[in-house]
């Protein structure tokens, strides 16, 4: 037989035609358990490749979306940490304006911004909230095009209206009780010369509040203008460095764009990527995300065995046929290729079925979870209510359930659906449909005829 008529030879063992199953007996044939189990298995395998799918693209584009925003927001593609800040600051500021020029330079090098970095305590109308004080140029705002295009102003502008101005994210604004136009104060430690600590207070007014989608950046940023910066932070508790952005933060030329960066800045410098600078984050989403493919995965492996089930049945029901084969001369390889093809075509079927209902899951993930949380929150408040029936709990006193709490995770995922990996499943599931259908498909491929026939 030719590949093409094992092929037939298969799709016609999982969809027989009316004139075949009028001389079996039509009402036997239309309720066969073979062809029942054949698109039973069909629907199981694209039953757990839906959610393998919403899995593998809401995950990626998560971690996707918070690496982005921690990258190009936070650590920069790489930093240039000035090991010890000189004490007189307009000189100090002037040699890193000099350093940056020349880093500029170098091939692969987008941009360079110098900032100064530390932790502070930020006071408000009436909550204190730790804060990641950030004197950075205002050209920052302007010229980086990551801050133009992952920040979302909530209020006021994005820009500094003088040296005593400060541009927070919405988290802390919200901690914090601030507005635009409010006054904002950050205490932080210094050093005397004669060894004492003492605090350090300046008082900003906010002229900006921006979300970045992320509420743990934007629950500790305090961007302040940075030669104001430079004043207020001291040596031992912030860090002077120089932000560098490449053409690629995911490049394998990165190494070398640093090595660059190191050349140019001199012992006095250290430069770090931002996998180095962010490398147990990052480590924690790569292995949070395998370990929620492997539970789908198995899934889908369960799923796959619905497959050798259904065939096992199939050859069962199919011994006559496979008998006449045989006896006309059908090679047992020929039958067991046939077999196998069928078991190929069926998680074929599945995959047709699967991918795309799993990838409109995906993409309409949001506004699924969006769903899900208000009628989880309508039944709890249900609940709720019944339950405090007759006290004097206001109902106001509820506390809404969030799926996907904001506070630890974006605000709105920006789904980005991975092709290559989506081609990747389909690939595996159809090669554990193929093994899967290895074994029944020997099995009835070395039966003999005659024992075929006379169990009919």
């Amino acid at each position: 037989m030719t590949i093409s008529t094992i092929m037939r030879l298969a799709v016609r063992f999982m969809f027989p035609s009316k004139p075949e199953a009028a001389l079996a007996d039509s009402s036997a044939s239309n309720k066969s358990p073979a062809k029942k189990s054949v698109f039973a298995a069909m629907v199981c395998v694209a039953l757990s490749v839906i959610p393998l799918i919403v899995v593998l693209v809401f995950s990626d584009s998560m971690i996707k979306g918070m690496t982005d925003r921690i990258v190009e927001l936070s650590s920069f593609h790489m930093q240039v940490i000035q090991y010890k800040a000189q004490s007189n600051i307009p000189q100090n500021i002037e040699n890193l304006k000099a350093l940056a020029a020349k880093i500029d330079t170098i091939d692969g090098v987008k941009g360079t911004y110098i900032e100064r970095t530390g932790m502070a305590l930020a006071a408000g109308k009436k909550e204190r909230s730790g804060a990641a004080v950030r004197a950075v140029e205002p050209t920052l705002f302007d010229e980086n095009e990551s801050f133009k295009n992952l920040f979302q102003v909530k209020s006021g502008a994005l820009a500094f209206k003088d040296e005593h101005s400060a541009v927070i994210g919405s988290a802390l604004a919200e901690k914090t009780s601030l507005a635009v136009g409010d006054t904002l104060r950050l205490i932080t430690m210094r050093t005397l010369p004669n060894g004492k600590t003492v605090p350090k207070t300046a008082s900003f007014t906010v002229c900006g509040i921006v979300s970045s989608g992320y509420q743990e950046l934007d629950a500790l940023w305090v961007f302040v203008p940075l030669e104001t910066g430079f004043e207020f932070l001291a040596s031992n508790v912030s860090r002077v460095l120089i932000g560098v952005k490449t053409e690629d933060a995911f490049s394998k030329n990165l190494f070398i764009v640093q090595e660059s960066c190191q050349s140019a800045a001199g012992s006095g410098f250290g430069v770090f990527n931002w996998k180095e600078l962010n490398l147990s984050t990052y480590e924690t989403f790569n292995t949070t995300k395998m370990m929620l493919l492997f539970i789908m995965f198995l899934i889908v492996l369960v799923a796959s065995v619905n497959v050798s089930s259904a065939l096992i049945m199939l050859t069962m029901e199919k011994r006559k046929e496979i008998a006449i084969l045989k006896a006309i001369g059908a090679s047992p390889k020929e039958l067991q290729l046939t077999f196998v093809m069928t078991g190929f075509f069926t998680g074929l079927g599945g995959i047709i079925l699967g991918i795309p209902l799993g990838m409109l899951c995906a993409i309409k993930a949001n506004e699924i979870i969006r769903f899900f949380e208000k009628v989880v929150n309508i039944i709890a408040h249900l609940g709720y209510t019944v339950r405090h029936i007759g006290t004097s709990l206001p109902a106001e006193s509820f506390i809404s359930i969030k799926l996907l709490d904001p506070e630890f995770y974006l605000t709105e995922v920006p789904i980005v659906v991975p092709f290559a990996e989506v081609f990747a499943i389909a690939a595996v599931t159809l090669i554990l449909s193929v093994i899967v259908s290895l074994m029944p498909a020997r099995k009835a491929a070395y039966e003999k005829p005659l024992e075929g026939l006379r169990k009919i």
